[in-house]
């Protein structure tokens, strides 16, 4: 059985982030472990999201360990130590890596895909919102027409 860690980058939308785990879920997927990274200046809205996320969980029978990693605002140094420490951590413990930049900002989500790619051992997800009309809602109440899960993996000269 495979061990899955669910690395979710949370930037301004908390909905992105809950969306797209929703997504990941219902193709079938149960990760084991989930780690929320962010910035300081989210560390508001985390509470709201680890509760979703655990609700989510619960409603598909499974019940993962959610942490936190915080990163320091404006500091892409530091991100870069602590993304590589976490990928490093998760390859050495046998995790396929789930990584969720939906809601990610931009200098945080190319950190995070250049570290996890020095390990080729997991999935990039991003749901795309076909239609801006639908903003902040719950992925159930989103026509499933107006969303698209995509899932991405490493070609074999990634380096």
């Amino acid at each position: 059985m495979v061990k899955i860690a669910y690395v979710a980058l949370l930037g301004r939308s908390e909905w992105a982030l809950v969306n797209t785990y929703y997504a990941v879920v219902n193709s079938g997927k149960k990760p084991e472990r989930i780690i929320i990274v962010t910035g300081e200046r989210h560390v508001k809205t985390l509470s709201k999201v680890v509760d979703a996320l655990k609700e989510i969980s619960r409603a598909y029978s499974f019940n993962p360990d959610i942490s936190r990693l915080v990163i320091k605002d404006g500091n892409l140094q530091d991100a870069e130590e602590r993304l590589r420490g976490l990928f490093d951590s998760l390859d050495s413990e046998g995790y396929t890596i789930e990584l969720d930049i939906t809601s990610g900002r931009k200098a945080m989500v190319a950190l995070a895909v250049l570290k996890m790619a020095r390990h080729k051992n997991g999935e990039i997800n991003y749901l795309a919102l076909l239609d801006r009309d639908f903003p902040n809602r719950p992925y159930m109440m989103i026509p499933a027409h107006m969303q698209r899960l995509n899932v991405f993996g490493w070609d074999s000269d990634v380096p």
